[in-house]
């Protein structure tokens, strides 16, 4: 069985040290997968082939509401990135 193919979506969390980060991403309001990092370590979820187009839902420990992006159609690898603190903080593209 070969694997499954896919697109990475690269995440830089630039935030305040110490600050945790994390992404969820989604296709018909199902889990595709998940990935974390505390700040200035980056990660990446991969989403497979056979998936058409998705959401991302970028969220912190923090005061904030979780951060919605989408929907994304999945034909290339993608980069984003979190600045700010537990406070403020805010998600980019690279």
């Amino acid at each position: 069985m070969s694997p499954i193919e896919g697109h990475t979506v690269w995440i830089h969390n630039k935030l305040v040290w110490g600050t945790w980060a994390g992404v969820i991403a989604t296709e018909d309001g199902k889990k595709i997968t998940s990935n974390w990092s505390f700040s200035h370590k980056g990660f990446h979820l991969t989403i497979p082939d056979d998936i058409g187009s998705y959401y991302l839902h970028f969220g912190s420990i923090s005061f904030e509401d979780v951060k919605t992006r989408g929907p994304f159609t999945n034909d290339q690898d993608a980069c984003w990135h979190f600045h700010g603190n537990v406070f403020k903080w805010k998600v980019y593209t690279c």
